[in-house]
């Protein structure tokens, strides 16, 4: 009978067995056993090369995602051999610029010196691999030392929109807020508005009275102007349309159906600027009070 324990022990091996090191540039080129190249995109799309012997360098895909590992091996499937100048053949990566030239973006733009390395007909070499993090979108050139490039995109894709994560509603106690209010002209119309969590389609009502005066001039109860609009995470936006005739001080009060919820918030009526004539009197107002015009030359 295999026990538990000797299981455990086997499975915590299988799992240290399958780590691997994690790739950077600085390990971009270490030895491994020469196999095809695995790329992790999850398409494959292919470019048109500079030359024919572009496909001496095998990749999964031409087209990455910025930040993607890019992976590839090099093939020699000619029938003379694939010569690098030095006995750690490398790679280096070119972009293409804005006018059309080529630029070293990773690597050295001219391969090291030492003892040459053959690639024989039939033969592959160790598996490369980068990581185009953070880099523009564009063409880039993957030039080999053993002689053969090819060219690949990296594409950018859009940041998504951030999104807010709205915590749990439940029976959240009503509320209501009304935004500050400026100075505003008697006479002209306007508009209060404020939040609250007052859900889309329940009705709230309002009042505005002036305590200078001790007179309401819109009765309490009177319906606001349109019921909560939907915002975000339960918070709501209203708003009222008013026009107040007379110059003062005001108070609105409002407050939802069920008047567990309500807010106050004073606010000032202005005088209408005095018309005045072409040259510079004022006009007497009328017994309705429109303003009349001074007689010329008085």
């Amino acid at each position: 009978m295999i026990r538990y324990g000797t299981i455990i022990i086997i499975f915590a091996l299988l799992l240290t067995a399958g780590c691997t090191t994690p790739l950077t540039n600085a390990n971009a080129t270490a030895n491994v056993t020469p196999t095809p190249a695995q790329s992790v995109a999850l398409y494959k799309v292919t470019l048109a090369q500079p030359d024919a012997n572009s496909g001496s360098i095998r990749m999964d895909s031409d087209v990455y995602n910025d930040g993607e590992v890019v992976e590839f091996v090099v093939v020699n499937n000619g029938k003379t051999n694939l010569v690098s100048p030095n006995d750690h053949p490398d790679f280096s990566v070119k972009f293409q610029t804005g006018h059309g030239t080529w630029a070293t973006k990773m690597g050295t733009d001219e391969p090291a010196f030492s003892n040459a390395t053959i690639l024989a007909p039939g033969e592959s070499s160790k598996v490369y691999r980068f990581i185009p993090a953070g880099w523009e979108a564009g063409r880039y050139r993957i030039v080999s030392d053993y002689g053969v490039v090819r060219d690949f995109l990296i594409r950018v894709l859009p940041t998504p929109a951030p999104t807010t994560a709205c915590p749990p509603q439940g029976n959240e106690t009503p509320w209501i807020t009304i935004d500050p209010i400026p100075s505003r002209i008697a006479g002209e119309q306007f508009t209060i508005t404020g939040k609250t969590n007052v859900a889309p389609g329940q009705e709230m009502r309002y009042t505005i009275f002036s305590p200078g005066q001790g007179s309401t001039l819109i009765p309490l109860g009177t319906p606001v102007s349109l019921t909560p609009a939907p915002g975000t995470c339960g918070n709501n936006t209203w708003s009222a349309d008013v026009m107040l005739p007379e110059p003062s001080v005001y108070i609105i009060g409002i407050a939802e159906s069920t008047k567990t919820a309500s807010a106050l918030e004073r606010f000032t009526i202005l005088p209408a600027p005095t018309a005045t004539s072409s040259d510079g009197k004022q006009a007497t107002p009328s017994a309705t009070g429109a303003p009349v015009p001074p007689t010329p030359g008085i």
